[in-house]
C-alpha cells in the first residue's frame, strides 16, 4: 500500500514524524518516482492491454499516455493474429510497401526502439482498422488517501521508494545532500537492472532458424 511506502522512505529518512519531509511531499514524490520509471528507466513497468483504432497508411501512433509498445496480438473484429517483423527486413522484402493497398486487416507489425510510442503496420491500413496491443503507460496519480493501494506491481516498490528516497534528499532546503540522491537513483537503476535479467531469464526461447533450439 502506498502508506507503507511512505513510511518505509521516512523510517529510512529518520524523520518519522514527518517534520523535514511531510506526507504530503512523499505523496508527490511518489508520483514523481512513478513517472521517472514508467517513462524513463522501465516502460513496461504498468502495461495495459487494449484495442487501437488505426488511421489510414503505415504509420501508427499509441494513445495518448502510452509510453512505447510491448506487444500486438491479433485484430479487433476477425481475431486473425497480428506477427511482429523487422522493420528493416520489411524494408529490404519490399521497397514498395507503403504504397501496398490499403486493407482494414492487419498481418504484420513493426516498431523502431527510438520511437516508442510509434509503430507501423502491414498491408497499409484503410482507417477502418483496429488491433489489441499491450502497451507500457503511467498510472494514475497516488493521492495518498488511507488504504490506497500501490498501482504498479510489489516487485517495484524497492526501485520507487529508493527514488523518492534520491528525491527528498534532491529537496531544495540545508539538508540537500546531492551524493545521497546519485547514490540512491544508482541503488534504483541496479534494481531495475538486475530485474530486467530476471525477465530476459524467463522470457521463452525462440530459435533463430526452425527446428534449431
Amino acid at each position: 500500500m502506498i502508506e507503507t511506502i511512505i513510511n518505509n522512505v521516512a523510517r529510512t529518512l529518520l524523520d518519522t514524524a514527518f517534520r523535514t519531509w511531510s506526507r504530503a511531499e512523499h505523496v508527490d514524490n511518489l508520483n514523481k518516482a512513478q513517472r521517472m520509471l514508467c517513462g524513463d528507466l522501465k516502460l513496461d513497468a504498468y502495461p495495459l492491454r487494449d484495442f487501437i483504432p488505426l488511421v489510414a497508411g503505415i504509420a501508427q501512433d499509441l494513445p495518448a499516455g502510452a509510453t512505447g509498445l510491448i506487444d500486438i496480438s491479433d485484430n479487433e473484429v476477425s481475431g486473425r493474429a497480428v506477427t511482429q517483423t523487422d522493420l528493416a527486413l520489411l524494408q529490404e522484402e519490399n521497397r514498395f510497401w507503403p504504397a501496398a493497398t490499403q486493407q482494414r486487416e492487419v498481418e504484420n507489425y513493426a516498431a523502431d526502439p527510438r520511437v516508442p510510442r510509434k509503430f507501423y503496420v502491414f498491408p497499409p491500413n484503410d482507417g477502418s482498422g483496429s488491433v489489441r496491443a499491450t502497451y507500457g503507460a503511467f498510472p494514475d496519480e497516488a493521492t495518498g488517501s488511507s488504504g490506497e493501494a500501490f498501482a504498479l506491481s510489489d516487485a517495484y516498490q524497492y526501485p520507487i521508494e529508493q527514488i523518492m528516497l534520491a528525491l527528498a534528499y534532491a529537496k531544495n532546503s540545508k539538508r540537500q545532500d546531492l551524493s545521497k540522491f546519485q547514490a540512491y537513483m544508482n541503488e534504483a537503476r541496479l534494481a531495475l537492472g538486475l530485474k530486467s535479467q530476471g525477465q530476459v531469464a524467463l522470457a521463452p526461447k525462440t530459435s533463430q532458424s526452425p527446428g534449431v533450439a
